[in-house]
């Protein structure tokens, strides 16, 4: 294209430009990266013997005697909305139940949510995982597993 073609160019009538189709369901398409959770919810497990019939309050109470995480969580009846609104214009829970949470929560729940493919971190651990590594087998717990494998990083750089 020559400099005269781009000069006359500028004063002839430019074609329309279509108009993009507008996607009705834009706000309904799904987002290629999960949801962000604020609660890590563990694989169901089996309440054990000590938990069995007893009320939520009570199982708060029992929960905090049976800890065998060195990091021990703290567990309470939480309620966490999410940010998207009913159709009474209220917003919907997120979760609603027992859950705890501890030091190795606070500082490695960005690392496994990243793992997870989400973009916020974790606040929080469900009942489910309360059952599962916190009283019984904490080396089943994620961020018991990154904050034991961040201290014998730098237990071995301090040698």
């Amino acid at each position: 294209m020559s400099f005269l073609d781009s000069f006359f160019g500028l004063f002839r009538k430019k074609p329309a430009v279509p108009p993009k189709p507008i996607n009705q369901n834009a706000h309904n398409s799904t987002v290629s990266r999960p949801r962000n959770r604020q609660v890590y919810e563990g694989r169901a497990a089996e309440p054990p013997e000590w938990a069995k019939d007893v009320a939520p309050a009570e199982i708060i109470g029992l929960l905090n005697k049976h800890i065998v995480c060195r990091y021990a969580p703290k567990f309470e009846i939480k309620r966490i909305m999410s940010t998207q609104m009913g159709p009474d214009g209220n917003l919907i829970p997120e979760y609603d139940g027992i859950a705890g949470d501890c030091g190795a929560l606070k500082n490695f729940g960005l690392k496994v949510a990243k793992q997870s493919n989400l973009t916020m971190p974790y606040r929080y651990v469900d009942i489910n995982m309360a059952y599962r590594a916190c009283c019984e087998n904490p080396k089943r717990c994620p961020f018991f597993l990154a904050a034991e494998g961040e201290n014998e990083a730098i237990n071995s750089r301090r040698r």
